[in-house]
């Protein structure tokens, strides 16, 4: 019967030990999590045919969305197409892509594949970093 009562007293300290650890216990520091396309289908843009699609993923209620939508046009030329995806006028390539954060730019090859992307405010000289990288991997188009 002792040993039985030591047993139960055992089990129920190390419940108490356990309850108290998770009660207490830091939380992990929450990181923002988004998701990327890894494919875009090229018919679904302007300018199907060029080399490369720098599409900008938007929204009206974003006023850093404006900022990087300018700074990307200002890259455009005949083999990169740029094109601002507002999630009011293009909802459905938002949830087709599965975009889920603004702004968010990515880089299409002609293929459709995605070979870079960026979240967040991007100034022109970041944004032609990742698309002189992008341009350099190997087996894009």
């Amino acid at each position: 019967m002792a040993r039985t009562l030591i047993a139960l007293g055992v089990i129920v300290g190390a419940l108490a030990v356990a309850w108290l650890y998770r009660r207490f216990r830091p939380s992990n520091p929450t990181a923002p999590t988004y998701s990327v396309p890894t494919r875009l289908e090229r018919w679904d843009f302007a300018q199907p045919n060029a080399e490369w699609l720098l599409a900008v993923f938007t929204s009206k209620t974003c006023s850093t969305c404006a900022v990087v939508v300018k700074e990307a046009e200002g890259l455009a030329n005949d083999s990169l197409a740029v094109q601002e995806v507002e999630y009011r006028r293009h909802g459905d390539l938002h949830r087709r892509y599965a975009v889920d954060a603004v702004p968010l730019v990515v880089l299409a090859d002609r293929s459709g594949a995605v070979c870079a992307s960026l979240a967040g405010p991007a100034t022109a000289a970041e944004l032609s970093a990742l698309i002189a990288s992008a341009r350099q991997l190997p087996g894009t188009v």
